[in-house]
């Protein structure tokens, strides 16, 4: 099994689709959507009313498409119409507002495109500003005198900009939020809770699919004496310097989970048992080497267990940590499998 280096890596991704703003409580999209609803609904009949049928007509269409594609999300259909077609229809009526209406009509372009960055794709956000700007720029050139439709075009490409802006900076204390509910702060492993979901998913993997994985439960040599000998500092830092060696030894797709003061369970996910233990038996080699505290040697005791049929997560913690305790035993510094085979016939 290849072990490279691995970057730290997130459970969840964030920021590639704006629209993630709206996890969780989806009530102030849902009202935001209604009020304008009813709001375009009325300015449809108003420009009916005045002879603008067209215009009417596509402010229609797009209410229509808007409000159905919202009612399938809200629903889970998975019979949606595009956001590209609903943004699309959005366009054209503005295209045809400005058109009809006259060029002084241009600010209703700037919340539009403010919302269309916090609900679109980045990708998509840029591209459908970028056309409205177009729109709004050549309606400007040749309907005001050149200043004042450099000071629209200016205005305009500012909003979005600052828009921009601020969307990046929501996702990052979105991140930053994230990271601080599901991980350590103090190494960066995730907490029990994660450790709880993922068990859970590779379980159903197992059930499912066949995929196997295992989890490695680490602990620490006589970590109470490191500390009464050295301080809870240098226990800190040994404790950071672990971390480090398992995050050196272990893949992108594994996970590191902080479950006791100096122990861990590194979940290795979508591999067969030898490989699991050719990681705790480099793991082991590799701690004892380097010289975390000079001159005294910093050792860890590894238990391995493997998933396999009708396993709930407690018994598979439970079952890594009877192999961890039967590696304590014998002597510390070492790796020990649980063997569920074994283990059965002994109890039977």
């Amino acid at each position: 099994m290849e072990v490279t280096n691995r970057p730290k890596h997130s459970l969840a991704k964030h920021g590639k689709d704006s629209v993630s703003l709206f996890i969780g409580d989806k009530k102030s999209l849902y009202f935001i959507t209604s009020v304008s609803s009813v709001l375009i609904i009325l300015l449809a009949l108003k420009n009916h009313y005045l002879g603008y049928s067209l215009l009417a007509y596509s402010l229609v269409s797009f209410v229509f498409s808007a409000g159905f594609h919202a009612l399938a999300l809200h629903k889970g259909s998975r019979i949606t119409i595009h956001t590209n077609i609903v943004v699309t229809l959005l366009i054209v009526s503005i295209f045809l507002t400005i058109y009809y209406l006259g060029v002084e009509t241009v600010y209703w372009v700037y919340p539009i495109s403010i919302s269309l960055i916090f609900i679109l794709t980045i990708k998509s956000a840029i591209v459908f500003n970028t056309i409205i700007m177009g729109v709004v720029s050549g309606f400007s050139f040749l309907g005001m005198k050149i200043e004042e439709a450099s000071r629209v075009s200016v205005s305009y490409l500012l909003t979005v900009l600052i828009s921009f802006a601020i969307l990046m900076h929501i996702n990052k204390l979105k991140q930053r939020l994230v990271d601080e509910s599901i991980r350590d702060p103090m190494t960066g492993a995730y907490n029990r809770r994660q450790l709880s979901i993922n068990l859970e998913n590779c379980l159903a993997q197992k059930k499912r699919n066949n995929i196997n994985s295992a989890i490695l439960m680490i602990d620490i040599d006589h970590f109470k004496h490191i500390n009464d000998s050295f301080g809870h500092g240098v226990g800190d830092e040994v404790i950071k310097h672990l971390v480090n060696i398992i995050n050196e030894y272990s893949r992108e797709v594994d996970l590191l989970f902080r479950v006791g003061g100096e122990e861990f369970i590194l979940l290795m996910r979508d591999t067969n048992i030898d490989d699991a233990l050719h990681v705790a038996d480099m793991l082991t080699g590799a701690i004892k080497t380097k010289q975390i505290i000079v001159n005294h040697p910093v050792t860890v005791s590894i238990g391995v267990c493997a998933s396999f049929d009708n396993l709930s997560k407690d018994k598979w913690i439970k079952y890594a940590d009877t192999a961890l305790y039967n590696a304590k035993n014998s002597g510390r510094n070492q790796v020990q499998l649980y063997n569920y085979l074994v283990e059965s016939a002994v109890i039977n």
